[in-house]
């Protein structure tokens, strides 16, 4: 698998995130909505490359490459990944495609030859993932892979690294500038190679850190949230490095409206209940899709997730 299989790039074509992302990255409510580089497959090329949902892929060409998350769609065309390129040093380490794209240009227009560079797709394998929120900025540029987000009140970094730190807790003290006035909670399962950290300064969340070997499923939006308290309930703090909230607590998943901030698991969970079966009928429940519709596309994504024939 190491070796991959030969694609064809296309980052050329009009999808749902091109009316969703800024050149200045500076709209956390259209950066939930798309916060990090992919690249998406067909679930047969997947399974190929023995890439699941939210691996991290390389895709190399002659001319330089790029570390961007999976995504799994049929809406993908098999032999084919799509990359968008709307992501620059800035805010993405390896996130630039433009580094791939053949750069043979037409002689009139200057339009780049976007649509069929020849790529080599491989699963990316890091020592460790990682997530971590925080209210100032956190220098990763010594990290092998960051991508980093404008959140409401926090800064969001997508992280990994090719050799894990030989103490968990001085590293990720030192990464987010944890002073010792603050509070620190932290737990490491070292059998299972994760690690969850959390900085408090009087019962404010100012930080917090997880990291695994495999890509991190703590629940992102139910964390951003806690930055906008000026200090946590009992309850959120007890369940805050699980990375999932308390029972009872609505957890929306990542954004899929942008324009209602409408979630994904709102969005299924309304599916499943309620027996929706057209993208007509989402709008009508949640107003999804219903302003700029560059969220259409997953909705119909998600539909067919859901395949609403079982459920009826």
């Amino acid at each position: 698998m190491d070796d991959g299989f030969l694609f064809v790039l296309n980052t050329g074509r009009v999808r749902d995130h091109w009316h969703t992302m800024m050149r200045t990255g500076k709209s956390p409510r259209l950066s939930r909505h798309t916060p990090e580089p992919y690249g998406e497959l067909h679930p047969q090329d997947a399974d190929k490359l023995g890439v699941c949902q939210g691996d991290l892929i390389r895709v190399a060409s002659r001319w330089g490459e790029a570390i961007v998350r999976a995504r799994v769609s049929h809406d993908q065309l098999g032999g084919s990944v799509f990359v968008p390129m709307h992501w620059n040093g800035q805010f993405a380490s390896h996130g630039l495609v433009d580094a791939v794209v053949n750069p043979a240009v037409d002689p009139v227009s200057g339009q780049p030859e976007f649509k069929h560079t020849p790529v080599r797709v491989t699963l990316y394998r890091p020592a460790w993932y990682g997530f971590a929120l925080s209210r100032r900025e956190v220098d990763t540029r010594a990290l092998a892979f960051h991508v980093r987000m404008i959140g409401s009140e926090f800064v969001r970094y997508e992280l990994a690294g090719e050799r894990a730190p030989e103490a968990w807790q001085a590293w990720a003290q030192a990464l987010l500038a944890a002073s010792v006035q603050h509070e620190w909670l932290d737990y490491f399962d070292a059998a299972a190679g994760r690690y969850r950290a959390a900085c408090l300064k009087d019962g404010r969340l100012e930080a917090c850190f997880f990291a695994a070997p495999a890509p991190v499923a703590a629940e992102r939006e139910w964390l951003a949230s806690l930055f906008l308290h000026k200090e946590l309930a009992i309850s959120d703090r007890a369940h805050l490095l699980a990375g999932r909230p308390p029972r009872g607590q609505e957890e929306t998943g990542p954004t899929i409206c942008a324009c209602f901030g409408v979630g994904e698991k709102s969005i299924v969970g309304a599916i499943r209940t309620q027996k929706l079966s057209t993208i007509a009928e989402i709008s009508a429940c949640l107003k999804a899709g219903t302003n700029c519709g560059s969220c259409v596309p997953e909705l119909k994504m998600l539909l067919g997730q859901c395949d609403v024939r079982k459920i009826a």
